[in-house]
Order: C-alpha cells, then structure tokens, then sequence
C-alpha cells in the first residue's frame, strides 16, 4: 500500500502548473515544511523541505494554499528514472488536504 500522512507548514504559496483546456482541473505544486525530529551534526533540528502536487480535486479551497498555513496531507508517493542517469525522483502526490490553522 503506498499512503503516506505529511503535517507540516506551506513555504510560499502554491504555484499553478496545469490547468486543462475546460478549465475544470489544476495541478498545483508547493513545498511543506516537516520538523524533523533528528539533528543535524551541527546539533541543530533541521526541517524536512517536502515537494508536493495536488490536484484541484483535493483541495478545498485554493486560496487556502498560501504561505505558512498549516495543513495535513494524505498522499501517495510517485516515483520515476531519468533514463539518461538513472536517477530516481520521488514526488508527493495528494489525495486529500486537510487546514489545520
């Protein structure tokens, strides 16, 4: 089963990357700030920077993905290889968005 739960702060506001030709659906990217609860080697807490897309159909209200609002997210992760290196890319995709603030 791929599900994975995310609390955390929005870190700018969410950027619109797609909108189909009706108009109907959005592809919105944002970045989630998660405390980590591990130090660094400094011995400070470094937080977790966590890419996100969210389709329209998970979101709410649109206007409500804005800098520092605090959301939960129900997401998959999503995994591909650029055949040129054979890097593996991650990236969250949500099924649902949560306000928390």
């Amino acid at each position: 089963m791929n599900l994975v739960n995310i609390i955390g702060q929005i870190e700018g506001d969410a950027q619109v990357t797609y909108t189909s030709k009706d108009g109907n659906a959005k592809l919105y990217k944002f970045v989630v700030r998660v405390p980590n609860l591990y130090k660094s080697k400094t011995g400070k807490n470094e937080d977790d920077l966590i890419n996100v897309k969210a389709w329209s159909s998970a979101i709410n209200d649109e206007f409500a993905l804005h800098d520092q609002a605090i959301v939960g997210i129900e997401a998959k992760i999503h995994s591909s290889v650029n055949k040129e290196s054979s890097n593996v890319f991650n990236e969250i995709i949500a099924n649902r968005i949560m306000y928390l603030n």
